[in-house]
């Protein structure tokens, strides 16, 4: 469990990383590799994911939806003061990835999930045009990544 310093103990980190290499294994399998019980194994991974600490998910290569492109996106705030509200804001539109509030010329990268064709043109001119405060974007498709796996529900988001 977390230490007073809210950092996770070496079972904890045990944990993740087997679940990391394989999300798929038991709890039965990682009782019997770290050599505890299977409910202390049961109880951390609750604890661990209703604390948000971490979550357990199918990952899709995006190599493998070729009608999607991942764009990543610069976006300039007009007064600093909003800043996390439009970061929260733009977590929450559909096909968003996962938001940053960055240093820099710009103040808040999002990467976000859309279809090839006009999935982009849909999602700066509706989506993120809804989204007040916003004083300007700048724009980059992804090419080629490296070691990028996308939450399946983002695939599954049109436009």
């Amino acid at each position: 469990m977390k230490d007073s310093k809210g950092n996770f103990d070496n079972t904890d980190r045990k944990i993740i990383a087997m679940l990391r290499d394989d999300g798929r294994m038991t709890n039965n399998e990682i009782a019997r590799t770290l050599e505890i019980s299977e409910g202390t194994v049961r109880n951390r991974i609750k604890k661990l994911t209703e604390d948000g600490a971490i979550m357990i998910t199918g990952l899709v290569n995006p190599d493998f939806l070729p009608e999607k492109h991942l764009v990543l996106l610069e976006i300039k705030v007009a007064v600093s003061r909003d800043l996390k509200r439009i970061a929260e804001k733009i977590s929450e539109l559909p096909g968003v990835i996962s938001v940053y509030i960055i240093t820099g010329r710009m103040d808040i990268m999002a990467e976000v999930f859309v279809e090839s064709k006009f999935g982009l043109i849909e999602f700066i001119g509706t989506h993120l045009a809804s989204v007040d405060g916003i004083a300007s974007t700048e724009t980059h498709v992804i090419m080629k990544h490296y070691n990028k796996w996308i939450d399946s529900l983002h695939s599954q988001i049109s436009g």
